[in-house]
C-alpha cells in the first residue's frame, strides 16, 4: 500500500485496530483472551514509526498531515511468516502434491540442481515472492536456506528481502550425514558460508540442521550449540509425517528408501524411538530452540515440548497440500506449547501469505481468531527471538496489516 506523502505525518483511519499493546508471547487459555480493539480508530505515524494509536474523534491532525481512510478494515501488527524456504520460490507447480511426504520429496529432490536455470529466473521468483509478502501484509520471515545449485545460501534472498523491505532471519540449513568435522567453519553449511563474510549477513543468519532423518545426530548437536552460545535462534523440522516416524521408529518405509538411494550413509542405523522422543535424547529442544509442522506429536510430547521453552512453528496449509495431516493445534493449546504460523515454500504451498494459514485453521479447525491474531504477531517474533516486532505502540515501526475478514470478530 503506496501513498503520495506531502507531510511527515500520515494518519491511518480504520474501522477497527488492533495493537497488542503490552502483549508479549501467550500460550495456552491465554491465547483467547480478549483482544484490545479500538473501534473508528487512528493510527498515528510519523516518519515511518507508530506515534500514537487512538479513536478518531480524539485525534485532530495537524493541518499538514496526510490523512487515508482505509474503510471498513481491521488494522493489526504486521505478521511473522516465521518459516518458508524462498530458494525454492521458483517451483511452484512443479511437485506432487497430495500422495505423502515421500513422494513430494522425490519429485523435489531432482530439481534442487538448477544448473540448467538462469540466476536471473530464480532471483525474478525470488524478487516475486517477497514482493507478495510485503504486500500481504508480512514484515519479517523465518527462511530456510537449502543446497541450490544456482543460488546457494542466504545472498540472493537476503537481497530479495531487503529490496522488499521484508526482515528476515536465515537458517542455513545442513543436509547429509558425511561431515568434515576438522572444519573450522563447522556447522555452517558450505552452500552458506559466503554468509560469514557478509558481518551485516551473518547477524541475521545461522546454522540449523534440515530434520532427524536427514542430518547427521553429530551436526544438528553442533548447531544447536553454536546457536545457543550466539545467541540465536536453532530451528530444525519436527514430526512433520508418519512416514519420518515409521523410517526413524522402524528403519524402513518409503522416506528411508528414498534417502538411502541418495543420502543416507551405507551404516545408517534408525534410532528406534519417535521423533520426538530422538530430539529429546540430543538435547536440541529447549529455549531459544523453533520446530517446525509437528504434525504427527502426541500429548506427551506436546506437554514436554511445552516444557521444555522451545516453540513450534505450524504450516497447516503446506501439512494439507503434500497429505501428511493437520497439525493438532487444539492439542499443542491445551499443552501450553508456544506456537506460531509459517507457510513452508512454494513447492509446498500456492502462496507465502501467512494470514492463509490463519485462516486455514479458522475455517478448517475451528481455532479462535483471538488466538490466530497472536500466532501471526507476538508469538511468530517470539519464535524468531525478535524484539519490538508483532505490536503497534508508540515508538516501533508502523509496520501493518489487513486481517482477512474470518479472523475479525
Amino acid at each position: 500500500m503506496e501513498y503520495i506523502m506531502t507531510s511527515s505525518i500520515l494518519v491511518l483511519r480504520a474501522q477497527t485496530l488492533i495493537t497488542l499493546a503490552g502483549e508479549g508471547p501467550v500460550r495456552g487459555r491465554d491465547l483467547f483472551a480478549p483482544l484490545k480493539k479500538i473501534d473508528n480508530a487512528a493510527l498515528v505515524v510519523r516518519n515511518s514509526i507508530v506515534e500514537d494509536a487512538l479513536p478518531w474523534p480524539k485525534y485532530s491532525p495537524p493541518a499538514d498531515a496526510c490523512v487515508c481512510d482505509l474503510g471498513s478494515v481491521c488494522l493489526a501488527p504486521a505478521c511473522v511468516n516465521a518459516h518458508t524456504h524462498l530458494n525454492l520460490s521458483h517451483l511452484t507447480d512443479r511437485t506432487v502434491w497430495g500422495k505423502g511426504f515421500a513422494a513430494w520429496l522425490e519429485s523435489l529432490i531432482p530439481q534442487l540442481d538448477e544448473s540448467h536455470v538462469s540466476p536471473q529466473t530464480l532471483n525474478l521468483a525470488l524478487q516475486d515472492a517477497c514482493a507478495d509478502m510485503a504486500g500481504a501484509g508480512t514484515a519479517h520471515v523465518g527462511n530456510f536456506c537449502g543446497m541450490n545449485a544456482v543460488n546457494p545460501g542466504p545472498a540472493s534472498a537476503d537481497d530479495a528481502c531487503r529490496i522488499c523491505g521484508l526482515g528476515v532471519t536465515h537458517f542455513c540449513e545442513w543436509l547429509g550425514f558425511d561431515l568434515p568435522f576438522n572444519d573450522g567453519l563447522y556447522p555452517w553449511p558450505t552452500h552458506c558460508r559466503t554468509a560469514l563474510a557478509d558481518r551485516e549477513l551473518q547477524t541475521r543468519s545461522a546454522p540449523c540442521g534440515h530434520a532427524l532423518y536427514s542430518t547427521s545426530p553429530q551436526t544438528l548437536d553442533s548447531a544447536r550449540r553454536f546457536c545457543a552460545r550466539e545467541g540465536k535462534i536453532f530451528a530444525f523440522h519436527l514430526a512433520e509425517s508418519s512416514e519420518e516416524d515409521q523410517m526413524l521408529t522402524s528403519g524402513n518405509g518409503p522416506l528411508k528408501d528414498l534417502y538411502a538411494e541418495c543420502l543416507l550413509p551405507k551404516n545408517w542405523r534408525a534410532p528406534g524411538i519417535r521423533p520426538f522422543d530422538y530430539a529429546e535424547s540430543l538435547n536440541l529442544l529447549g529455549p531459544g530452540v523453533l520446530a517446525i509442522h509437528g504434525v504427527w506429536l502426541n500429548a506427551r510430547e506436546a506437554g514436554r515440548l511445552a516444557a521444555s521453552g522451545a516453540a513450534l512453528c505450524l504450516c497447516p496449509r503446506s501439512n494439507s497440500n503434500l497429505g501428511v495431516g493437520a497439525p493438532p493445534v487444539h492439542m499443542f493449546m491445551e499443552n501450553n506449547v508456544l506456537l506460531c504460523l509459517g507457510t513452508d515454500g512454494l513447492a509446498s504451498n500456492s502462496d507465502l501469505d501467512v494470514r492463509g494459514e490463519a485462516k486455514f485453521l479458522r475455517e478448517m479447525l475451528d481455532v479462535p481468531p483471538e488466538a490466530l491474531i497472536r500466532l501471526l504477531t507476538v508469538n511468530g517474533a517470539a519464535a524468531l527471538g525478535l524484539e519490538n516486532a508483532g505490536r503497534l505502540t508508540p515508538g516501533s515501526a508502523a509496520e501493518f496489516c489487513i486481517l482477512p475478514a474470518s479472523l475479525v470478530y
